[in-house]
C-alpha cells in the first residue's frame, strides 16, 4: 500500500480515515497476508500506522516522490516477503475473501480481475480489460515479482505497468470478479 496523505489535485477526501479502513480490510482477509505500507514522505501515514497497527503492519518511509512515481510501489515489492503481490490504495478497501480468490485462481505469473465501483447508490462490477488503456489499474492486478512500476509522471502509470507485466511474461489470465472496492474515481465520486 503506497501512501501519501498530503494534498494534491483530484485527491480523495478523508484519506486519514480511509487508510484505517483500507488497512483493516487487508488485515481481515480470510487467508494470512502480509501488509507492507510505504509512506511517500508523509508523516501522517507513519503516525496513523504506528498508532493503530504497531505490530500488524510493516511500514517503510521513503523521501517524497513526484506524483505517480513508481518508487513507493517498487519499494513495497522489494520489501514484501511473499511471492504474490496485490494492491490496495489507501482510499479503497477489500472484501474479506479478496486475497483468497486471487490465491486460489493464481496459476501463472500474473492475473487480472474485475473490481467493484460505487455508481448511483449501488456497488456494480466493473469489467477490467488489460488491452485497453484506462480500463485496468492497480486495483485489478496481482503478480509475482517480475515487473517494476514506471516513473512516467502521469496518470498512465497503471497502463505502463501492465505493459511491463505483459513484456515480462505471457503466462497470465483473467480470473473474473475480485473483491476490490474502488471508492474514488477522480471527478466522479468519492465514497
Amino acid at each position: 500500500m503506497a501512501s501519501y496523505l498530503g494534498d494534491y489535485k483530484r485527491a480523495a477526501k478523508n484519506r486519514e480515515t480511509k487508510i484505517i479502513r483500507a488497512v483493516n480490510s487487508v488485515l481481515k482477509q480470510t487467508i494470512p497476508v502480509e501488509l507492507v505500507v510505504v509512506s511517500d514522505g508523509c508523516q501522517k501515514t507513519i503516525d496513523i500506522i504506528s498508532k493503530n497497527f504497531p505490530e500488524q503492519v510493516n511500514g517503510y518511509w521513503i523521501n517524497k516522490q513526484k506524483i505517480w512515481s513508481g518508487k513507493p510501489r517498487n519499494t513495497g515489492i522489494e520489501k514484501a516477503k511473499n511471492d504474490i503481490i496485490c494492491y490496495c490504495d489507501v482510499d479503497d478497501y477489500l472484501e474479506p475473501d479478496h486475497c483468497e480468490k486471487i490465491y486460489n485462481a493464481f496459476t501463472g505469473d500474473w492475473v487480472w480481475f474485475d473490481d467493484l465501483i460505487y455508481n448511483q447508490g449501488q456497488w456494480v462490477q466493473r469489467k477490467c480489460d488489460v488491452d485497453k488503456r484506462g480500463m485496468c489499474g492497480t486495483s485489478n492486478l496481482a503478480h509475482k515479482k517480475i515487473a517494476w512500476w514506471p516513473d512516467p509522471g502521469s496518470y498512465a502509470h497503471d497502463y505502463i505497468f501492465i505493459r511491463n507485466l505483459k513484456n515480462a511474461s505471457n503466462d497470465y489470465k483473467y480470473i473474473g470478479k475480485g473483491g476490490y472496492r474502488t471508492c474514488h474515481i477522480p471527478g466522479k465520486y468519492d465514497v
